[in-house]
Formats: structure tokens, C-alpha cells, sequence
């Protein structure tokens, strides 16, 4: 009788340990997944912040492009505006110089022709000179057999004809005008060219 009852005492104690235990170990894991589910929960919030404070910088980083955007926007249609006027104002100059070196290939060339005018005077000057000299008189040759009478007043007369020392007189022919070097040939073809470009600037 005394073993049957430490035998049967016993066994609830066994049930008891053993419930015990696995009330422990499943306290454990319940333990075990609520601390997962914790650092889960953890990680996402640091990951939400992580996120939102990239939005927000996404954010500001958007609203500073789209400054950037309009500002640029307003910028090219100032560079517009100043580069119509900058091509405007070219042209207005390229057209004054343009009319200035029209004028002064004009003044070129007439000081080309005012100095070849005067070195062809200066060239033909001297033939004109010798032709308007009168030439020299030479005494009439007298033949040996040809006797000289004496006038009145003692002088002696000529008995040569005047004629033939007039023919011997005839003043000599112009000598050939200068013919200009090719310097100065191509100087006056390209101050041509340029007063014709400048003549027609001026209309």
C-alpha cells in the first residue's frame, strides 16, 4: 500500500513539471517573438524616418529646381531681348564702318589721282617747254663763188634765202608720256574696284 501511493503521488507532479516546462519554453518564444516583432518594428520605424527626411529633401530639392527652372526661364528671355539688340547694334556699326572704308578708299583714290595728275603735268611739262622755244637763228651758209654786197651803212647783206633756215628750225617731235609701273597700275585697279563697292553703299 505504501508504494502504490508514492507512485500515484508522483505522477501529477510529472504532469505538473511537465506543463510547467512547456509553459516555459512557450512563454520563451512567446517572449522570443515578441522581441523580433520589437526590433522589426524598430527597424522600420528608423526606416521610415530615413525615408521621410528623403522625401523632404526630395521635396525641397524639387522646389529648388523648379526655381532654378523659372529662373533660368527668365534669364534666356532677357538674353533674348539683349541679343536683339546686340545684332541690331552690329549692324548698325558693320554698316557705318562699311560706309567709312567706302569713304576712305574714295579719299584714296583721288589722292591717287590728284598724284598721278600731277607727275604726269611734271612729266610733260619740260617737252611742252622745248616746244614753245623758239630755235636758235644760225647765219645762212654763203656759197665760196658768191660775192656779199654791202648796204649803204657799210653792213653786209645776206644773200641767203630766210626760207631755208626756217625749214631746218622745225621744232622736234613730243617725246613718248611716262608709262606708269605696275605698282602703281594695281593701286589705281584696286582703289577702282573699292569706289565702285563704296559708290554703291552710298545708294
Amino acid at each position: 500500500m505504501g508504494v502504490m501511493d508514492v507512485t500515484t503521488t508522483a505522477r501529477p507532479l510529472d504532469r505538473r513539471r511537465d506543463k510547467a516546462g512547456t509553459a516555459s519554453a512557450a512563454a520563451a518564444a512567446a517572449d522570443a517573438a515578441v522581441t523580433d516583432i520589437d526590433r522589426q518594428l524598430e527597424t522600420l520605424t528608423s526606416l521610415t524616418e530615413q525615408q521621410q527626411q528623403a522625401l523632404r529633401r526630395a521635396a525641397e530639392e524639387a522646389e529648388r529646381l523648379k526655381r532654378s527652372l523659372k529662373a533660368a526661364g527668365k534669364r534666356r528671355a532677357e538674353l533674348a531681348k539683349e541679343r536683339k539688340k546686340a545684332v541690331a547694334k552690329a549692324e548698325r556699326a558693320r554698316g557705318k564702318a562699311d560706309l567709312a572704308e567706302a569713304r576712305y578708299d574714295k579719299e584714296v583714290l583721288a589722292e591717287l589721282v590728284r598724284k598721278e595728275k600731277e607727275k604726269d603735268r611734271a612729266t610733260s611739262r619740260p617737252a611742252a617747254g622745248k616746244e614753245l622755244e623758239p630755235a636758235p637763228e644760225r647765219a645762212p651758209a654763203v656759197p665760196s663763188g658768191q660775192a656779199v654786197a654791202k648796204t649803204a651803212d657799210g653792213k653786209a647783206a645776206e644773200t641767203a634765202a630766210p626760207a631755208r633756215s626756217s625749214r631746218r628750225s622745225a621744232p622736234a617731235a613730243d617725246p613718248p608720256p611716262e608709262k606708269p609701273d605696275e605698282a602703281t597700275q594695281t593701286a589705281r585697279r584696286t582703289a577702282a574696284r573699292k569706289t565702285a563697292k563704296a559708290a554703291r553703299l552710298i545708294r
